[in-house]
């Protein structure tokens, strides 16, 4: 069993640090993030927002409803920080 570390178990307080360390390397790192830069390249409601893999790196799923009415996906990566639309 993991020593306890101040109310923590040190694996956990790895697995906190990881993620950290994770998160510090994405450009983006929060679904709102991902919503921001989805509209800032393309015009649209945003209907739906989701983790998902993109280009196999962590990324964002974005279901997004144009004013002529057409639902489209655009996927951010969040690795890179590049938009772009399926």
């Amino acid at each position: 069993m993991a020593a306890s570390v101040h109310g923590y178990t040190a694996l956990s307080a790895v697995a906190m640090n990881a993620n950290k360390h994770q998160q510090q390397k994405l450009k983006v790192s929060s679904k709102e993030q991902a919503v921001q830069l989805a509209k800032r390249q393309y015009r649209g409601k945003v209907l739906k927002v989701q983790s998902s893999r993109v280009n196999g790196n962590p990324g964002y799923s974005v279901k997004l409803l144009s004013n002529d009415g057409v639902v489209f996906y655009v996927k951010v990566d969040a690795k890179t920080g590049r938009v772009s639309r399926n």
